[in-house]
């Protein structure tokens, strides 16, 4: 590795907290340049004032000072191994493997933690709330805080998937906690933490359940119903109702990125939009041109902030105050809300499908389907960057094509 590595666990005294003790570091020296990092953890705090932390550090501790000593002990050598696996040192890569102090490698939800920290971080909420329930389903099936990866064999898997059947999950969320779990195991192997021998997915592994879900689109007539339905002005079954059409008209837009909608994003002709899940993992994020429909503007009119200035919110959801913690519980609530009032519309009107906020998504581009309307259209439509036939054949669709196509979704109330 070349120049050695040091490591102690030190009173860091240039920070003092409230109530005058210090943090207890560990100190990683390489070159003559010194790192602190915390070690810090769910079940216990390291701060001491000076004639504390000499307690733990005598030759003969007693106590707690004795357990905390055994603790710093253990903190050293995760921190050492970590540092002999590492063909060059560097402190960057030292701290994403360091992670969370304490952490133990060889557990699997310390890197499920780790990676809904990064999610969080970057806003990536979907992505978030996806690995948060696949790790609480694998803590509630162990029934463990603890779970090393080499007690996820192939075989363990099956009994975990059979498992969730027992729960009611679908077989498309069961697919997807596994793929959050596969995603773990391979980020895991690529930082060293685990052999690849303990990899339990791939050829002869375990295989993920295909999520073979009844088909959420809604045929026109079945849109038809959800447009005429009437109920009690500014209810919330009315605004649930408002919501999805909006939603749907929106090219299948889904709440996330309908809530952060600003006046500025709307002009006479259109509403432009980029969406956040893309924008996040994509260096290319095309915006999103959506005609401005009659009934997206009756909408607007109706739902929609009266004080129009260009970087208010359209819709009173959110505000500029609130964290994306705060506006995430938003989120979630409002979709459940949504869901739930018009699962019941959907019973009223004899719609036998389960109608959600996605069905939306889905139906929008099911009906530019059966319209005839192009594949690469419909990807650019729902801002598919990743569609090789949407960047290959063409870099944008005419501005009259986008109001040509938008009369498609409400067809039936043309005739």
């Amino acid at each position: 590795m070349g120049a050695k590595v040091s490591t102690s666990i030190v009173l860091y005294k240039s920070q003092t907290k409230k109530n005058g003790k210090h943090p207890a570091k560990l100190r990683v020296t390489y070159n003559r340049k010194q790192m602190y990092y915390s070690i810090d953890n769910k079940e216990r705090v390291y701060e001491f004032t000076p004639e504390e932390f000499n307690k733990v550090l005598a030759p003969k501790p007693r106590g707690v000072f004795k357990d905390i000593k055994l603790e710093f002990s253990l903190i050293e050598d995760k921190a050492n191994k970590i540092i002999a696996s590492m063909e060059t040192f560097s402190f960057r890569q030292f701290k994403t493997k360091f992670g969370i102090a304490g952490g133990d490698l060889t557990n699997i939800l310390f890197y499920f933690e780790r990676r809904i920290k990064e999610f969080g971080d970057n806003d990536q909420w979907c992505s978030w709330a996806q690995f948060t329930t696949a790790m609480r389903t694998l803590k509630k099936y162990f029934g463990s805080n603890q779970i090393d990866f080499r007690e996820l064999t192939v075989n363990e898997l099956e009994k975990y998937e059979q498992w969730m059947v027992t729960q009611n999950l679908s077989m498309s969320s069961i697919n997807t906690y596994m793929a959050s779990t596969r995603t773990i195991f391979k980020i895991a192997q690529r930082e060293g933490a685990i052999s690849k021998d303990y990899y339990p997915f791939g050829e002869g592994g375990y295989k993920l359940p295909s999520s073979q879900n009844v088909k959420r689109a809604l045929k026109m007539n079945e849109i038809e119903k959800i447009y005429n339905y009437e109920c009690k002005e500014f209810s919330y079954r009315d605004e649930a109702k408002d919501l999805w059409l909006f939603s749907y008209l929106l090219n299948g837009a889904n709440m996330n990125d309908i809530i952060r909608l600003k006046y500025k994003n709307v002009d006479d002709e259109f509403i432009t939009f980029v969406r956040r899940k893309t924008r996040k993992t994509s260096k290319s994020s095309k915006p999103i041109s959506v005609a401005l429909t009659d009934d997206l503007k009756k909408l607007i009119d109706k739902w929609g902030n009266k004080d129009r200035s260009p970087e208010n919110y359209i819709f009173r959801f959110i505000n500029e105050d609130m964290t994306e913690k705060q506006i995430r519980r938003c989120l979630d609530r409002l979709i459940k809300r949504t869901n739930d009032h018009m699962k019941k519309i959907a019973t009223e009107v004899g719609i036998e499908k389960t109608v959600t906020t996605y069905t939306a998504r889905h139906s929008f581009s099911t009906v530019l389907k059966r319209s005839g309307v192009s594949t690469e259209y419909i990807g650019e439509s729902l801002g598919h960057n990743n569609l090789r036939t949407t960047e290959l054949y063409l870099d944008s669709f005419e501005d009259e094509t986008k109001k040509e196509v938008a009369k498609y979704l409400t067809a039936f109330s043309k005739g």
